[in-house]
Parts: structure tokens; C-alpha cells; sequence
């Protein structure tokens, strides 16, 4: 399957090539954020279970904070991000560590690369960015090997928490209750392209990768006041509430704060 050349229009409008994460943590990081984060990195980078001599691609990769530790595998990581200033964050960040990540410019709806080159495709919170997440989950299929393995994470906005969230707030609006934020979590922010939930991401990538599995990671978050009782608490009960949760989101997806997938390509002959 040759590259699509009709993906690759860069100077789109709706390609963000100056987008910036300075603005994406918040002030204050309550342990529900805190966990979540951290699941996440760690649930991606064990499914890619990066292998001695394998060839690896980070789509989207931002900071480069998953390529460096994906770099530890013993082999070749490359990262691909659109955005100049991300790039030199991540360059900044590669430099620190001392190691050994190739950064390449360019969208995840044309990747450079020839068919089948990769042996692991990784694109964790980044897909909901794309203007056309299809085209790009149908190049994470085009340039893995036919026993390759991709792997994407990305926020479910139909998670347990926000269907309670949006209820419970419609019930406090309705009461004229005062000090109500406008701004809430499970509004889809400005920088998103798309809002995914099990549903949404299973028909955009069914068709291009045939999926082992659909990983739900932490519950809960973003629940009114959910992450200020957490913070209250002792930390050793915090821990054990958010793993009982999390465990739980494994079982149920569709309802977890992070849908996580990882699949082969369908490639076409």
C-alpha cells in the first residue's frame, strides 16, 4: 500500500504545527490526575513491550517522554511530532537523558515511511488531536510489519465518571446552585480535533487493525469534588481506592477514564 499523498497536505489550516503543551497540566494535581497520568504511561509502554533489536515509532510523541523510555529496549525509537516547539522540548528532553531517540517533523496522516517498517506503533493521547484520526490509525496499519503491533490510547469522554458528572451537575443547575465552575472536565477541549468514546474509536480503527484487546485504565476520574476527597485522605487509602478502581476499569472500558488498545494491521493484498 503505497503512501497517500492526498494525507499529507501540511499547510492544512486544521494542522496544528505550533501547538504547545505549557498549558495542559493544571496548577494543582490532585491524586486522581496524578494516578491516572501515571497508569497510563505505564499500561503503554508494557503493551509495547519494547524488544532488543525492534523498530519502534511514537506518533505524536510530544516530549518524547514515552520514546526515551521505549528507547531502553535495546532498540531503534523513532519519534514523530508536528509541532516545531514540542520538537524542541523533546530535543531538550532526549539531551538530559543522554539517549538515543530519532525525532522526525511530520503528521501522523502521512508518515514518511516506507510499508511494514515498524515492528511496534505507539500513539498514546495524541489521536483525538488529529483532524482525520482515521487516515492516521490507517498509516499506524501501513507501516507495521504483518506481525506488528499498535498501540493507542486515548480519552474516553463517555467514561463513568462524566456521564455522573454531567448529571449531577444538570440536577445543581436546575437547583440555582451558586459557585458552579463553567469550565469542566468533560468538555472537550479546544486543542481536541475529536471527542472518542469505545464506540467512536472501535469504528475508526476496526477497519484498519484487527484488535487483541481493549484495556480500560482508571475510573473515576473527574468526578465533582472526586480528587479533593482524595487529596484528604491518607495517601496509603488513596492508593488502595484508586487501584480497587482501577482494576475495575480493566473489566469495563466503555466506562474507564482511558481507552487503550492494542491490535495487527489488516493489511490488504
Amino acid at each position: 500500500m503505497p503512501i497517500n499523498k492526498d494525507n499529507c497536505r501540511a499547510n492544512d489550516p486544521q494542522f496544528d504545527l505550533d501547538w504547545d503543551d505549557n498549558h495542559v497540566m493544571p496548577k494543582v494535581i490532585c491524586p486522581d490526575l496524578a494516578f491516572l497520568f501515571r497508569r497510563i504511561n505505564d499500561v503503554a509502554v508494557s503493551q509495547v513491550a519494547a524488544g532488543k533489536g525492534e523498530r519502534i515509532l511514537d506518533i505524536g510523541c510530544g516530549r518524547a517522554i514515552d520514546a526515551v523510555e521505549l528507547a531502553k529496549g535495546e532498540g531503534e525509537c523513532l519519534g514523530i511530532e508536528p509541532s516545531e516547539k514540542m520538537i524542541g522540548h523533546a530535543k531538550n528532553y532526549i539531551g538530559q537523558r543522554n539517549a538515543e531517540v530519532t525525532l522526525i517533523r511530520g503528521i501522523g496522516e502521512c508518515l514518511p515511511f516506507k510499508d511494514a517498517s515498524f515492528d511496534k506503533v505507539m500513539c498514546k493521547g495524541a489521536l483525538d488531536h488529529f483532524p482525520y484520526p482515521d487516515r492516521a490509525v490507517g498509516e499506524i496499519a501501513r507501516v507495521l510489519k504483518p506481525q506488528g503491533k499498535a498501540i493507542i490510547a486515548v480519552a474516553n469522554f463517555e467514561s463513568l465518571s462524566f456521564k455522573l458528572g454531567k448529571r449531577l451537575f444538570k440536577v445543581m443547575e436546575t437547583l440555582h446552585k451558586e459557585g458552579l465552575d463553567d469550565k469542566r472536565v468533560w468538555q472537550v477541549p479546544e486543542d481536541h480535533s475529536h471527542k472518542f468514546d469505545y464506540a467512536s474509536l472501535r469504528k475508526i480503527v476496526e477497519p484498519h487493525l484487527k484488535v487483541e484487546r481493549y484495556v480500560g485504565i482508571s475510573m473515576f476520574f473527574g468526578f465533582p469534588w472526586w480528587g479533593m476527597l482524595l487529596g484528604r485522605m491518607p495517601s496509603s487509602i488513596s492508593l488502595i481506592t484508586l487501584n480497587t478502581l482501577d482494576k475495575l476499569a480493566r473489566r469495563l472500558p466503555s466506562l474507564s477514564d482511558t481507552l487503550l488498545l492494542k491490535g495487527s494491521p489488516r493489511h490488504q493484498a
